[in-house]
């Protein structure tokens, strides 16, 4: 039952409520827990180099006897020890700091000796701690080293129980050596871990030269010299981190290449500094996969207990070198390291170069070796005057034997000693309690030694506390036989970086002839020339689709596909997965994502981005623009990308390439055409909307978009939705301005109206072989022989479509070929393609013109931007 409080106790407990604004309470309780944080949860001294957790874990293992040459004791009791006695907070916080001064990925020099999992530079987490045990290494002992010869200030613990000392004496500089990382509030610290031998180089210069600038130490003090190797990239960065304190550094992985008989490998041996093992090979795998690159076989984890191995099989007649900057460049193979060297001096955080790190430490030194050698004489000096009442009493033996025998008591026998030979309290206890035979002729030798010895030694220790130059020339031997013993070779090089240029993925393609097939719902195909020349037929598209393009490429090409909502989408073509050329394909929302009844209206594969070119785009609505082919954005390729701005009731209807100086041929559902040269367009960036695309369509709509080299003296074949054909000269029409007077192109009358649904270029071929799409969501091949001109009242009743059905739209068997900007229609030969051979850099590829009269050429397979200069 709760306690009733009465009213008077309440009155008492309602008059101590202290009435304080929100702000300024909070503002106090911040800083007081901001401090606390700093500078004794997150923060190290600058002398120890030891947070307090780590402090109190280190000495309390030295306390237990948990050292280096004593049996591992459970993690389980250590911890215990640590939070009962030393450190009120969690367990798991001192479990995690004691075991990451165990790992050696992290640690330049562990502190502990473990047993058992301690983690891996996997990020896997080390064992509980009732499963794993520890002591402390050899190399930390040099950290509590003299410290009960009162060389350090001790303190009450938490509980006022215990004594724990305010910093350790830390006979190496941890702090340089082996580095730390911490946040606090509103600072961080980041300091590096570096090499045991110049770190005490550098500190033995110092002491000998007190005119020495940090660049002076940067002779032996080269740069950080991290556990796990690897490389360091010489910069200015060094230069800031040990001027200023603070800098960046660029950390790359070491690796060998290997050349074998059926591949090449990338072995890596060593990771930058942080870099998580299985992260890394999760990343190299990961751009296997999506194909970003080509070349790479397999990539595969062989570590074990000697060390890191990560081997990367690649292709043989892959760039390995270019792969391998490439895998730098885009995974944790190469990382930034950013120093932020901040410790607690004199009870303050500070940003410290390594010349004020240096000094602090030696500081502390001096005032190690000064207590230490006060301690070690005041010892000397109460054991020198033992030493001399022994001597006194051995000289006289019989007589202080006969004193003792006739005295009541000790207390009695140490009073009558101190009376007859002038003993102290302190010799005369020292005499009555040993035992006789150690005042026998042997042991007065042995004391005269011990004597000579203890003068010796004071004489030197007063030497030291009176001649700094003598304190120095200790420290110095000191420091010098901790290097010789712990000390190792460097395992991190600094090195030169090279001179870096933007990587180019298409380097590293592994470059192949092959052919691409693009259908109108957006399916893609790529098949190897060896599969397209074994097939005899189209390749394989859905009853309800119709093929836009046919054409080779190579894998280094883009593929670039316009849609009729006016977008663009990049796929590369070696990122295409290859198949037979009857299977179906890839649909490309495995690439991006396509609308709500968008589709895809024409192809290209583009080589190179040229500005020199354009792409014109023709909207139904007769909007019209032209931009530059280099404002493709090749880089973004997870989304459409603007290709024309359009109104919400408009689609795109025609794209077509332009040499710089192409004529464009426009023509409506209606029948009109309007002929001009591409130069009335003026050039606007790729997201811009367009212009008018002629003069006056007469309540008709924009239907097609064709484009003429100014020689080129091609035929046109235009398609009607009732299945009519009308063949006429394009180039024979008069070139007008954009806004100029339209021409009749295809005539139709009240009682039989046709709508013009495409028009198609005719080539040099015999045959023109197009697919018609029709409206009831099939589709037909029609072939045509005859390319009679004809008026434009007089279109043909050429093609025979099923009842009732009307004609979509005309899409002919063709590849665009484009060679010395002459552009050309030519028709796909389905049997025996003579396949182009790869043109050298820097050669040009000529077409032979053959005298009329002769048999025609086959015609090659070219990408739109071959051979173009």
């Amino acid at each position: 039952m709760a306690k009733k409080v009465n009213q008077e106790e309440l009155e008492q407990i309602q008059e101590n409520i202290s009435v304080e604004p929100l702000e300024e309470v909070m503002g106090d309780r911040y800083a007081t827990y901001a401090k606390y944080v700093i500078q004794d949860r997150a923060i190290p001294d600058v002398r120890d180099g030891m947070k307090p957790v780590q402090r109190r874990i280190i000495f309390s293992m030295y306390k237990s006897g948990n050292t280096f040459n004593k049996p591992t004791k459970k993690c389980a009791h250590t911890v215990g020890a640590v939070m009962g006695t030393y450190h009120p907070h969690g367990d798991s916080s001192i479990y995690e700091a004691l075991a990451r001064m165990s790992q050696d990925w992290k640690v330049r020099y562990p502190l502990v000796d473990f047993q058992g999992n301690n983690g891996s530079i996997d990020g896997d987490s080390p064992a509980a701690y009732r499963y794993t045990e520890s002591r402390l290494s050899e190399l930390s002992n040099e950290l509590v080293r003299d410290i009960e010869k009162n060389t350090v200030d001790m303190q009450l613990n938490f509980d006022d129980t215990e004594l724990e000392p305010t910093v350790l004496p830390a006979r190496f500089p941890n702090l340089l050596v082996n580095g730390t990382e911490g946040i606090a509030v509103a600072l961080a610290t980041e300091i590096p871990p570096h090499n045991l031998k110049e770190v005490i180089e550098a500190i033995i210069y110092r002491i000998g030269h007190k005119t020495a600038t940090t660049q002076d130490l940067r002779q032996f003090v080269l740069g950080p010299d991290f556990p796990g190797g690897g490389f360091i990239y010489q910069s200015g960065g060094l230069d800031a981190i040990y001027e200023t304190g603070r800098g960046r550094i660029e950390v790359a992985s070491k690796a060998e290449f290997v050349t074998n008989k059926d591949n090449q490998q990338i072995i890596i041996t060593e990771l930058p500094y942080k870099a998580v093992k299985i992260n890394t090979v999760y990343e190299i795998d990961k751009i296997r996969h999506s194909k970003a690159i080509d070349g790479i076989i397999e990539v595969r984890d062989e570590s074990d207990y000697k060390g890191i191995r990560i081997v990367v099989d690649v292709k043989k007649e892959a760039k390995i070198d270019l792969i391998w900057n490439y895998l730098l460049n885009k995974t944790s193979l190469q990382t930034s390291y950013s120093a932020n060297m901040v410790a607690i001096v004199n009870g303050r955080p500070r940003t410290l170069s390594l010349l004020e790190f240096v000094d602090a430490y030696i500081a502390h030194q001096v005032d190690i070796v000064t207590r230490k050698s006060r301690f070690d004489l005041n010892k000397f000096e109460n054991r020198l005057h033992i030493v001399d009442g022994l001597i006194l009493a051995s000289l006289n033996i019989n007589e202080v034997v006969e004193i003792i025998r006739k005295s009541k008591d000790k207390a009695d026998s140490k009073v009558n000693l101190m009376n007859r030979y002038d003993f102290s309290n302190e010799q005369a206890e020292a005499i009555v309690t040993m035992p006789l035979y150690k005042l026998s002729h042997t042991d007065e030798e042995i004391l005269l030694k011990e004597k000579k010895q203890l003068e010796d030694d004071i004489a030197e220790l007063k030497e030291i506390l009176a001649d700094p130059n003598k304190l120095n020339r200790v420290l110095v031997k000191d420091l010098k036989a901790i290097a010789d013993k712990y000390g190792d070779e460097r395992r991190t090089q600094i090195i030169e970086k090279g001179e870096t240029k933007p990587i180019d993925k298409r380097e590293l393609i592994a470059r192949e002839d092959v052919m691409i097939a693009v259908t109108h719902d957006g399916y893609i195909k790529r098949s190897s020339i060896k599969s397209y020349k074994s097939s005899e037929s189209l390749p394989g598209v859905k009853d309800s689709d119709a093929l836009l393009h046919i054409g080779m490429a190579n894998t280094i090409d883009y593929l670039v596909c316009f849609t009729n909502k006016g977008n663009y989408i990049v796929v590369p073509v070696h990122k295409l997965t290859e198949n037979r050329w009857k299977d179906e394909g890839t649909h490309i929302n495995d690439f991006t994502t396509l609308g709500q009844g968008e589709k895809l209206i024409k192809a290209f594969v583009i080589k190179e981005l040229r500005n020199d070119l354009y792409f014109a785009v023709l909207s139904k609505l007769g909007q019209i623009k032209r931009f530059p082919v280099s404002d493709i954005d090749v880089s973004k390729k997870s989304r459409p990308q603007r290709a024309m701005r359009i109104l919400n009731s408009d689609l795109v209807v025609g794209v077509e390439l332009l040499s710089g100086n192409s004529n464009l041929l426009v023509i409506t559902n209606n029948g009109f055409a309007s002929y001009y040269n591409e130069n009335e367009l003026s050039v606007v960036s790729a997201k811009a909307g367009g212009v008018k695309a002629m003069g006056n369509m007469l309540g008709g709509q924009a239907t097609a978009l064709l484009a003429f080299e100014e020689s080129e003296r091609g035929k046109v074949a235009l398609f009607t939705d009732k299945g009519h054909v009308r063949v006429f000269d394009a180039y024979k029409l008069p070139l007008t301005n954009r806004l100029g007077r339209a021409n009749i192109v295809c005539q139709s009358f009240k009682n039989d109206v046709h709508k013009v649904v495409s028009a198609v270029k005719i080539g040099r071929a015999d045959l023109l072989r197009v697919n018609l799409h029709l409206n009831n969501l099939s589709s037909m091949i029609y072939e045509m022989d005859d390319f009679r001109i004809t008026e434009a009242q007089n279109a043909k009743k050429n093609i025979s479509t099923p009842a009732k059905t009307l004609i979509l739209r005309a899409l002919p068997f063709e590849e665009l070929i484009t060679i010395d900007k002459n552009t050309i229609s030519h028709p796909i030969v389905l049997k025996e393609p003579r396949i182009k051979k790869p043109v050298e850099e820097g050669q040009i590829a000529e077409e032979k013109v053959k005298p009329e009269g002769e048999e025609k050429e086959q015609i090659e397979q070219m990408s739109i931007f071959d051979d173009l200069d």
